[in-house]
This record gives C-alpha cells, structure tokens and sequence, in this order.
C-alpha cells in the first residue's frame, strides 16, 4: 500500500491509498464532511465502506498524528465509446473531497487531488469530473488544480496527460 509522508504544521503525516474502511474511519470522515455539508455526510456515513471495499471505488486518506485531516473518494466509470464499437472509454468521477477546516488551505486537497489523478492515469484513465461545491472556495481551487467547469455550471472536468511509468 503506498504512503507519502510530508509535513504540515510541523506534523509528520502521511497520505495512503484505504483498501479497508474501519468504523473509526467512517466516523472522522463524516466528522470533517459535516462540519461544511451535513446532508452529505449522512450519505457519505451510510455507503463509505460498501463503496471502497464492495464497489472499488478509489479513496486516499491524509492522516494526521491521531486521525485523518482530510480525504478523497472517487470512482473509476467504464463509458462505451459509441463512435468505436466495441471500444470502452474509461473516466474518473470524484464524489468527494473534504479537508477539516482547521487544516484547509495548508497544501493537504492539492495532495489528495494530485494523489488521486496519479492513481487515475496509472489506470487508463482519460479524464476525471467532478461535481463543485457552489462556493468561490471549491471552484477556484479546482480552477488553480487544472479543472475547467462545464457548460457554465457545477461541473467540472480535467482531461489527464499520460502517466510517467
């Protein structure tokens, strides 16, 4: 299982891919979901682990000294290509991505984003998309990360370079 270690606030913390999600995990990750989008966080609590042990869907963690700080969920989606018949397109949506807000603009989403995208070319993956929070915050931090929104709205799109492997 890979683990970045990296320091913020002069805390040694580490960033990893969550193959197995324990109930304690559930719990932080609905702690930092609900202090900005409660309704979502319910949700986020009643389908986490059924998603990312059950589903495969992609989640990296960042982990602080005693819990996580901030964590990203994603899903890789299988399109059919309809102009190639028999070619299937492969794209990436990001369902979440919270930091606690003690933590926010520290470096720690860029990390998870950046962490996720890698993941995301090393597994075919053309592009992600995403669906933005409706505040100046999340869609200007998806802007600076490379995202560009969709038809004037919440959506919003990156298409991926090739993986350097």
């Amino acid at each position: 299982m890979p683990c970045w270690i990296t320091w913020v606030n002069k805390m040694a913390v580490g960033l990893e891919q969550v193959f197995n999600v324990t109930p304690a995990l559930v719990k932080d990750c609905y702690y930092i979901v609900d202090q900005t989008r409660p309704g979502e966080a319910t949700v986020l609590y009643n389908t986490l682990r059924e998603d990312v042990e059950r589903r495969g869907h992609v989640m990296f963690v960042f982990n602080g000294t005693a819990f996580p700080l901030g964590f990203i969920k994603g899903q890789i989606l299988r399109i059919p290509d309809f102009k190639s018949v028999g070619v299937v397109g492969i794209q990436s949506k990001i369902d979440y991505l919270f930091v606690d807000k003690k933590y926010q603009r520290a470096g720690i989403g860029a990390l998870l984003l950046r962490a996720y995208e890698s993941y995301c070319r090393d597994n075919g993956v053309g592009n992600i998309i995403l669906y933005s929070a409706p505040t100046v915050q999340a869609t200007g931090f998806y802007a600076k990360n490379g995202y560009v929104r969709m038809n004037g709205n919440l959506l919003m799109a990156k298409v991926l370079g090739m993986s350097s492997h």
